[in-house]
């Protein structure tokens, strides 16, 4: 590997890291929070499972954006080895 793919690893790799790192952290607060809060027990525990659905939600959310943007993404690669392929080859495709 060459040095400028090895930082751009190291570099993708820390945020990686950083990401999941402050997702403990956020998780981590909204339990505290959680905890702390001046509620009865049964508010408490029904408060817990409506935002634990809330995030479940969000989560699927998020899987099923991430899913149409990879789509894309590997749509746009695609059609870019196609051109790049027709032009190493002279224009000629193989059908």
């Amino acid at each position: 590997m060459s040095k400028r793919n090895l930082g751009n690893h190291s570099s993708r790799r820390f945020y990686k890291d950083i990401l999941i790192i402050s997702a403990i952290a956020a998780f981590c607060g909204f339990v505290i929070g959680l905890i702390f809060a001046p509620q009865t027990g049964k508010n408490f525990r029904k408060n817990l499972i409506d935002k634990a659905k809330d995030v479940i939600d969000r989560g699927k959310f998020a899987v099923v954006e991430a899913r149409v943007k990879a789509e894309e993404l590997l749509e746009k690669s695609k059609e870019k080895v196609e051109e790049v392929s027709a032009k190493l080859t002279g224009g000629k495709e193989e059908e």
